[in-house]
């Protein structure tokens, strides 16, 4: 095997490749990303349950195949000029990598026992603009859990909902203390599509080919089991959450009859501002409303007491004060689009409903408040 390749061609590739494996695998060639050189070069990462495949544009000599540790490999390329040439060359259990006067000689492992996902019969196959994958992910992957403790909560739950007459391709993600939804239409061929549950780890690896992606459209393909994006010369394939989604519908109020609307880049100044006073146990801030006013408030017996005032609409006739975990208030404030934005509460235990008043918007959240 002998080719040779650009740094800036083969450093974004690479990037995608070391973030895919695990850094300490129970067998060492999942430590390995596997080089295929035919036509073009192929770089292939695994840690079982997701595999990504990208194509290289490279300079062949000579055909062949190998696998090389991704880290070690991933730092090299990373340390050379931009304007870097990279040579490639094996030689018996070796790959010599040389770019300049630097010569590297990297361990290899059969290529043959590099393992591969097993296929599937991929039944759903649709199309959508990255933009509309991204912006479906990024306004719900900040609900995902980040413990493993709730298996079934651990992803964003894609499926098709009714609205209606219409058919809407719907993203959701809870960790029971927040929930974010966002819809859209649903693209032609989707309609069908099984519900799935894309795991927290596919979904930060899948952001990431999205944003560095130069392509339009998105390729998605679905089974009961497994689920492919193809995003320009990227393959990423991933096993599902083998569980069931709760009904998340059931904890959306439908009631709320105490509506509040306000600016959005304030309101998320303001209580993060507060937020300083608020370094005990809870992180808690206080919202009380009346006529026209909110009062943002956090104390605690170490930092003290942080207070400020904003003007809001509210259509309360009494004063209602609510506490919310200061993080998650910002998190779901933070995706909020547009300038304004509504809060529709009931009592200060029952869920609150958070969503734009933009018409155009499709993102609707759920927080809960906390017991004090």
């Amino acid at each position: 095997m002998e080719f040779s390749v650009f740094r800036q061609v083969l450093i974004r590739a690479l990037g995608h490749m070391q973030s895919i494996v695990e850094k300490r695998a129970a067998l060492p060639i999942l430590m390995n990303v596997k080089l295929d050189v035919t036509d073009n070069l192929t770089l292939s990462a695994t840690n079982v349950d997701l595999e990504l495949v990208e194509h290289v544009a490279a300079d062949i000599t000579l055909a062949g195949k190998t696998t090389v540790p991704v880290q070690m490999l991933y730092d090299i390329v990373r340390k050379l000029p931009e304007d870097a040439e990279i040579s490639f060359k094996q030689s018996g259990d070796q790959l010599i990598v040389s770019s300049g006067r630097a010569v590297f000689k990297l361990p290899t492992l059969p290529a043959e026992n590099f393992p591969a996902m097993a296929g599937s019969n991929l039944t759903t196959k649709f199309q959508m603009t990255t933009g509309d994958l991204a912006h479906l992910i990024n306004q719900t992957k900040f609900a995902i859990p980040t413990d493993d403790v709730r298996y079934h909560l651990g992803g964003i739950y894609l499926h098709i909902s009714d609205e209606g007459k219409q058919k809407l391709l719907t993203a959701v993600a809870t960790d029971a203390q927040r929930l974010a939804l966002c819809s859209m239409a649903a693209p032609v061929d989707s309609t069908e599509m099984p519900a799935v549950i894309l795991p927290r780890r596919v979904i930060g690896e899948l952001s990431k080919l999205l944003e560095d992606a130069n392509v339009d459209d998105v390729m998605v393909e679905l089974s009961d089991t497994k689920a492919r994006f193809t995003v320009g010369t990227a393959i990423l394939t991933s096993k599902l959450v083998d569980a069931q989604y709760p009904n998340y519908r059931v904890v959306i109020p439908k009631g709320n009859d105490k509506i509040a609307v306000m600016d959005r880049k304030q309101f998320v100044n303001a209580v993060d501002l507060v937020s300083v006073a608020s370094i005990d146990k809870t992180k808690s801030v206080q919202l009380t409303f009346s006529m026209n006013k909110l009062v943002i408030n956090a104390s605690s017996p170490d930092a003290g007491t942080a207070t400020q005032e904003l003007d809001v609409e509210y259509n309360g006739d009494t004063e209602f004060t609510v506490v919310f975990n200061v993080k998650f208030l910002l998190d779901v404030a933070g995706q909020v689009e547009g300038d304004k934005f509504k809060m529709e509460m009931q009592d200060p235990l029952s869920p609150t409903t958070i969503q734009s008043m933009d018409k155009k918007t499709d993102s609707l959240f759920v927080l809960m408040p906390m017991r004090m």
